[in-house]
């Protein structure tokens, strides 16, 4: 769904009934803006994306030994 921003100043109701549904773009003018989700939708794209980044992390992070850890923290 795609509004303008002054379609969602005038039926705001109706467009947060909307998001809960189905992404709302909302265009300021004639450009998309802002996108209203669900706060559902929401915590799923954002726990999607931490877990990406943790994947990645996982694959290309170097680990130190206890040793290295060891020797850092004492020199903190």
């Amino acid at each position: 769904m795609h509004i303008s921003s002054t379609e969602l100043n005038r039926r705001p109701g109706a467009v947060l009934e909307a998001a809960i549904r189905e992404p709302v773009v909302i265009e300021k003018s004639g450009h998309p803006s802002v996108v209203m989700v669900s706060y559902q939708h929401y915590q799923e794209l954002e726990d999607a994306f931490w877990g990406t980044l943790a994947e990645t992390l996982e694959k290309t992070a170097e680990w130190e030994s206890a040793e290295e850890s060891l020797s850092f923290l004492k020199k903190s």
